[in-house]
């Protein structure tokens, strides 16, 4: 039996990661196909670990944060050209850390309403839309 990554499809965990004030982490990719794009920030799913383990790796791996994963917002896959992406959107807590970025060029924390006026990645411009009106 073959994995997910062997038939081109990878586990990501994404993070909707709230400050104090109630702003959203956004951060630019600085690599990839996607690069300069913004997205939620999270990174692949390795075997045996939780959407949630995942996160909390990830977010530390990339922005030397510990955050603290809430709850599961979201499931979602998304079909870019070259690879299919099977997201889950966790809302997390970084309480009042500085960020230090290495895989990404920026960071901005912006109210919820405001994101969707930044040039997102495609997969991330549809989880906000999902995010903003789940019905």
């Amino acid at each position: 039996m073959s994995g997910p990554e062997e038939q081109g499809m990878i586990e990501v965990a994404a993070g909707v990661l709230v400050d104090a004030k109630g702003r959203v982490l956004l951060c630019r990719r600085g690599y990839g196909a996607q690069k300069g794009l913004w997205e939620f920030p999270g990174g692949k799913r390795e075997p045996g670990e939780s959407f949630a383990a995942c996160l909390e790796r990830e977010i530390y791996e990339e922005l030397g944060m510990r955050i603290v994963c809430e709850r599961e917002l979201l499931r979602m896959r998304y079909a870019y050209p070259e690879r299919t992406i099977d997201f889950c959107f966790l809302l997390a807590r970084a309480n009042g850390q500085t960020l230090a970025l290495s895989e990404h060029t920026a960071a901005l924390w912006l109210d919820f309403e405001e994101i969707g006026a930044q040039p997102l990645c495609p997969a991330d411009a549809k989880a906000y839309g999902l995010l903003r009106n789940p019905s």
